[in-house]
């Protein structure tokens, strides 16, 4: 008897080892924090978030569309926020206010260098842009039909239908990166996407896509029928994010890609939330993660200030102008949500602290044999 209760105590102890093992091989992360909830607004850690901006078009003409198969799987399959609104009229202010907690006055599509009205389109304050380069993170904007890297024209090809369009591209509306050639080398042209994917080392931490006029459902006097461009808009989000899932980002940290559109189609209404009511319209925002939730849908109000607050809380940055606004500009936070058993890969390996592991079972289990081993030897006395 007292040989066969030896063997079993070897035999637990043995196996509460090999589980305080397993515990401590998972306590280092990607970015020494992956799966920890940021203190800041409750959004976790992410290491990598891309984010496609597509143009002109009511949530009722995206929601719904036949024409948009690819966007609605996603919207279906992923998060969906119900009440995404841009936060004014036309392009160019929304995009500067994605990146940059507010459009500063802007109130056209006139080029970065402008004064229109009165209005210098040059901002000389911070940026995402600037708070990610502070941070030590890596970004670049990736812009289809882009010449090349570091292009500062505002439109190409520079006569005719433009397809690229400096008003889509906000990182130009910032003193610091016009003014730095190192900044403006991480202006690129979309094709560059390919490469970059390729590993981890070389995809940036914050990608900004812009399609360009064919193909983001904005169009131009080269693509016009507006069908066609709900079409090709459609199949070239379904490509990218077919690019990114296929990537190594999806399956190593914690990874978002988000669809949205910087205004809808100048409704009369002008819906808006998050200090900017009346704002830009009511559009569509979709939140794919690989490690979160699925077919979700978020009827909180938000905008691209809402965006903005969950990029820098995801990447544990400050604020900008009103992404600071806790009161009234809400983060993302349930389209963030980690879920252990969501996502094409594998679960994200948690940063596991005491709680963690209580909610794991590793905590329970060892506890478990630990008090077997104490009945044991009160057995023997």
């Amino acid at each position: 008897m007292s040989l066969r209760i030896t063997m079993s105590l070897r035999r637990l102890m043995r196996l509460a080892a090999a589980l305080a093992l397993v515990a401590g091989a998972a306590m280092p992360t990607i970015a020494g924090a992956q799966g920890r909830l940021a203190a800041n607004g409750g959004v976790p850690s992410y290491q990598h978030i891309f984010v496609v901006m597509m143009e002109n078009t009511n949530y009722d003409q995206i929601i719904g569309n036949a024409n948009a198969p690819r966007i609605n799987a996603l919207a279906q399959t992923y998060g969906l926020a119900t009440r995404s609104y841009g936060v004014t009229h036309p392009s160019e202010p929304n995009y500067v206010a994605t990146i940059g907690g507010d459009y500063f006055g802007i109130q056209d599509d006139a080029p970065f260098s402008s004064t229109t009205n009165g209005v210098n389109h040059t901002i000389t304050g911070p940026s995402l842009a600037s708070q990610l380069d502070t941070a030590g993170l890596s970004w670049k904007t990736y812009q289809q039909s882009l010449p090349y890297p570091g292009y500062d024209g505002t439109q190409y090809p520079t006569t005719g239908a433009a397809l690229y369009a400096s008003k889509h591209n906000p990182f130009m509306n910032f003193a610091s990166i016009q003014q730095s050639q190192t900044e403006l080398q991480k202006i690129v042209p979309a094709t560059a996407l390919t490469p970059d994917l390729q590993s981890v080392a070389t995809s940036p931490n914050f990608s900004f896509i812009a399609p360009d006029q064919c193909h983001d459902m904005h169009g131009t006097s080269a693509c016009t029928d507006a069908t066609t461009l709900v079409k090709d808009g459609d199949a070239y989000v379904g490509h990218l994010v077919d690019q990114i899932e296929g990537s190594p980002v999806w399956s190593t940290g914690n990874t978002a890609i988000v669809i949205t559109w910087d205004e809808d189609d100048f409704s009369p209404t002008n819906l808006g939330c998050c200090d900017a009511n009346p704002g830009g319209g009511h559009v569509a925002t979709i939140v794919i993660t690989n490690h979160g939730p699925r077919g979700i849908q978020d009827n909180t109000p938000y905008n691209h200030y809402s965006l903005l607050r969950t990029i820098e809380d995801a990447f544990g940055l400050g604020c900008l102008q009103h992404s600071c606004d806790t009161a009234n500009v809400t983060p993302m936070t349930t389209l963030f949500a980690l879920s252990p058993n969501g996502g094409p890969g594998p679960a994200a390996t948690p940063e596991l602290g005491s709680g963690e592991l209580l909610a794991t079972g590793l905590i329970p289990l060892v506890g478990l044999l630990l008090y077997r081993r104490r009945r044991v030897a009160q057995a023997t006395r």
